[in-house]
């Protein structure tokens, strides 16, 4: 099962074609007894490392060690990375890292060197485009091999030892006999892919229109049946769906939300989630999404679970609502420590093979569920018919959808009973800044959306691990925390995905705290990665190898840039100023060419864009610049709506009934079905001042405001609850506002 990485680049500016002869000869290799135990990997801050500590090849870290010694001997550097639950990176560790004449030749021709790509991840990022270029496809463990000084002249996927003693051969008679026209490939290479990553494009206007038309555009290229795009391995592409989501929302294309659905409901009911502890696997093999790669990461459980969140608030249906709570549960239960940090990932491999903790033969039915059950069991999840998993069975509920079955709730309970005593898979227990912040950040969302004060601690508590363990007093925010070592310096992604989390929190909390340090963060970020002259932003503080590049694709995370423009849009929504906004502006302006060009691959950036340029979506919003917080809340029975208006002291909105009439009134109104457009709006009393600017007593709101739109019989379906304020202070008042807060109501609601 081969590990894919999703690849949406826009590839074909570039020509760069490897000229190198590789031959397929066998090096002379000296012959490697038993390792003992590498210090530098086995004293390193990531487990991905450490469980390399005892290879037969002789690992450094990346870093001057490494590079110093390359440069000494004029030896190319080995550079590969991978991660913990990366599967074909545990098999090349077994097959090629611990084979005695492949180590032998790495170590006495290369200067060999690992990285944790989850660690590093602008770093594996420029790489890994070479090796899309020259191979076409890309995933992990990525093999790149580099001049001294760290300009790539191969790369390269997992390949059979066989293959890969040739290729280590032909690199290194090439390196030897015909060394310039190696560097001047490296050269050459770095130099088109540093100019490719940093290119500019002419700013886009970036219309509804081209919103619009960008989302469903989209929408055509999903699978008809099962959703996801491609015809290849099936990845969530949280990115894509959240960007539609938010165009279904804004023009009620009801293609677009059909494209989302037909994803979201394979990816609920398909073996890629696990039905018996929550959570999803890495992406699916296969296009039903019934066999997956069987890893789960952190940054795909917070990412999925905001997807869902979404479109559970967008069309009330509560299979959504239970699949993120089901995905939250299980980040809870297994990938949370004692501080409140989350983990970082399950591996897919237990017992020395992918899959096994989460797979069962017709034979382990039996044994576990009788004959018969066994049998209920069969006919309802079927055997997998081919490809590695043939004649086993992986859990999926495609046949019975949305339905409510008591036995097959039965036979789940005594299956999961039955999977406790297995072997789990290898936990990877560094925590990281930027999937804290997703994870962090959806808690969050759910804390607010599904009324659930236990998210909402959760999401404190691993702020508040973040903020005091991994932050330091000078404003530096670090990258990686295992073992209470705190390692790598942060990248743009970890002060963007903290910032947005801690936003969050402040929504869920109204603490002004949480909006104190997500302006601290982003303050730092504008400092250590911003380009002056554009407005967007470097991965890196410094050059990640061969150079520093702006990272604006979405692959299977949101972009750096596309996560800090969008915690700069939700700062300035909250805590704008004229200064933010401009600085925003500027951002969207250096982005919006390179996003709206390829929307695949710029959906996050699309999507924050959007929000700044067109209004706010959600059941929490704010106006007057974030002096006012509006909450949308249900009430019981769906008889009711409840807006909840927070105002800062000093600010005050006018009332329903303002004694001037030049005054801009409060007032909600609601559309949806016949019955919410019938609703009674009940506004609370006002309280009547004189204030500096006006001589004459005015009716006004102030601090905490509850306005209640009644119904006369429960209502179902999407409900828009438009509420106009005019927000003033003793001194000015500012434009009238009009929030559109939108929220499906369901029967179980």
């Amino acid at each position: 099962m081969l590990h894919f990485r999703p690849a949406f680049r826009p590839v074909a500016l570039l020509a760069a074609v490897l000229a190198l002869l590789i031959h397929t000869t066998i090096a002379n290799a000296k012959f490697v007894g038993k390792a003992d135990d590498n210090p530098r990997m086995s004293q390193s801050s990531s487990p991905y490392l450490r469980s390399h500590s005892n290879d037969l090849v002789r690992w450094y870290d990346w870093g001057d060690e490494a590079f110093e010694r390359a440069k000494e001997k004029n030896l190319p550097l080995f550079v590969s990375f991978g991660y913990t639950a990366c599967h074909w990176c545990h098999v090349m560790q077994e097959t090629h890292f611990n084979n005695e004449a492949i180590a032998g030749t790495i170590n006495e021709k290369f200067v060999p060197v690992l990285v944790d790509r989850e660690q590093r991840t602008a770093l594996d990022d420029t790489y890994m485009l070479v090796t899309e270029l020259l191979t076409q496809r890309g995933g992990w463990p990525n093999n790149m091999f580099l001049t001294p000084d760290l300009k790539p002249f191969y790369g390269t996927g997992y390949i059979p030892p066989s293959d890969f003693t040739g290729l280590l051969g032909g690199v290194t008679e090439s390196w030897a006999q015909d060394n310039p026209a190696v560097l001047a490939e490296g050269e050459r290479l770095a130099t088109l892919l540093e100019g490719y990553l940093n290119r500019q494009q002419e700013a886009q206007n970036l219309t509804p229109a081209l919103m619009a038309e960008a989302a469903k555009t989209l929408s055509g290229k999903f699978d008809a049946f099962a959703g996801g795009l491609g015809d290849g391995p099936r990845f969530f592409r949280p990115t894509v769906l959240s960007f539609m989501l938010l165009q279904a929302e804004r023009t009620g294309d009801a293609d677009v939300l059909d494209a989302v659905e037909r994803t979201l409901q394979s990816g609920l009911n398909g073996g890629i989630h696990d039905h018996i502890e929550g959570g999803f696997h890495r992406y699916a093999i296969d296009p039903g999404w019934r066999v997956p790669h069987f890893e789960k990461m952190l940054n795909d459980q917070a990412l999925n679970t905001e997807v869902y969140l979404t479109a559970y608030r967008l069309t009330g249906k509560p299979e959504y609502a239970a699949t993120a709570r089901k995905t939250i549960d299980y980040v809870l239960a297994d990938l949370t420590s004692p501080d409140g940090g989350f983990y970082t990932a399950r591996d897919a491999d237990s017992e020395g093979e992918e899959g096994t903790y989460y797979v069962w033969t017709p034979e382990q039915l039996e044994n576990v569920l009788g004959k018969q059950d066994a049998e209920f069991a069969l006919s309802t999840f079927g055997l997998i018919a081919d490809g590695e998993m043939a004649g086993k069975v992986i859990l999926n509920m495609d046949s019975v959808r949305n339905q409510s079955v008591p036995k097959l709730d039965q036979v789940l309970a005594k299956l999961a009973e039955a999977r406790k005593p297995r072997q789990k898979p290898v936990r990877d227990e560094k925590i990281l800044a930027n999937w804290n912040g997703m994870m962090i950040a959806s808690m969050a969302q759910a804390a607010v959306l599904l009324d659930d004060a236990s998210y909402r601690a959760a999401a404190i508590k691993a702020g508040e691990f973040v903020w005091t363990q991994m932050h330091d007093a000078d404003g530096v925010l670090h990258r990686s925390h295992f073992k209470g070592i705190n390692d790598v310096e942060g990248e743009l992604d970890d002060y963007a995905q903290m910032a947005r989390g801690y936003l969050f929190v402040h929504d869920a909390t109204g603490d002004k705290v949480w909006l104190d340090r997500a302006k601290a963060l982003l303050a730092q970020m504008k400092t250590n990665f911003q380009d002056a002259a554009t407005g967007d932003f470097f991965g890196t503080r410094k050059a990640a190898g061969f150079a520093r590049t702006k990272p604006r694709s979405d692959v299977d995370q949101p972009s750096g840039n596309g996560a800090a423009l969008d915690a700069m849009v939700r700062l300035a929504q909250r805590a704008g100023t004229p200064d933010m906004r401009r600085a925003t502006e500027q951002t969207i302006a250096a982005l919006s060419g390179i996003a709206a060009g390829t929307p695949t691959s710029g959906a996050s950036i699309l999507s924050a864009s959007d929000s700044f340029l067109h209004g706010q979506t959600g059941v929490v919003q704010f106006a007057g610049n974030g002096v006012v917080n509006a909450r949308l809340v249900p009430g019981a029975d769906n008889k009711s709506l409840v807006i909840r208006l927070q105002v800062a002291k000093g600010w005050h909105v006018n009332s329903h009934a303002p004694l001037e009439d030049y005054l801009v009134a409060t007032k909600l109104d609601i559309a949806g079905n016949e019955a919410a457009r019938t609703a009674s709006v009940s506004y609370p009393e006002p309280e009547t001042k004189k204030l500096a600017f006006n001589e004459k007593p005015m009716a006004l709101l102030e601090n905490q405001v509850e306005i209640t739109a009644s119904f006369d019989k429960p209502i179902t379906g999407p409900v828009e609850a438009q509420l106009q304020v005019q927000t003033c202070s003793d001194e000015i008042c500012l434009l009238p506002e009009t929030l559109k807060l939108r929220v499906a109501l369901s029967p179980a609601s």
